[in-house]
């Protein structure tokens, strides 16, 4: 598995979550998908920003995307927020909906701008330390450059 293998792999995962969600009619059982899905995000934005954010912030066509990148993920970490506080069932769908709009676009962000455009500039040495970077942020053994 590659790094961005990973990276898209988690973002199935999220969004397999999110759909096991909305086909869960009991709303405890949608608060307990709710606590997965939110420590799942967590996780992948610190991976992201200990790992992928620090060097592509380095290339200036990135600097901008780091940026608006950090900016998504502080609105959905707000979100999550609100979320957590929120007790009434239909307040809480409608900021779960909020969730999974941004969480897709920022999904479809990096999917499709970000990713191609690292395995256009990215030489096998940049692959290297990257996946080096996501095995010590994951604790792994095993992911290919």
């Amino acid at each position: 598995m590659t790094a961005l293998d990973l990276l898209r792999s988690d973002h199935r995962y999220l969004l397999q979550l999110c759909e096991q969600w909305h086909g869960t009619e009991e709303f405890l059982e949608q608060r307990e998908l709710f606590e997965e899905i939110r420590n799942q995000i967590q996780e992948h934005f610190a991976l992201e920003e200990a790992t992928l954010h620090p060097r592509i912030e380095r290339v200036a066509e990135f600097c901008e995307w780091t940026g608006e990148s950090l900016e998504d993920h502080r609105l959905i970490e707000e979100i999550l927020g609100e979320l957590e506080q929120t007790q009434e069932r239909e307040e809480f769908t409608e900021l779960f909906e909020e969730l999974v709009d941004n969480l897709e676009d920022h999904i479809q962000e990096e999917e499709n701008e970000l990713f191609p455009r690292l395995l256009e500039l990215w030489q096998e040495s940049d692959w290297a330390a990257f996946s080096q970077d996501m095995l010590d942020f994951r604790g792994e053994s095993k992911l290919a450059a």
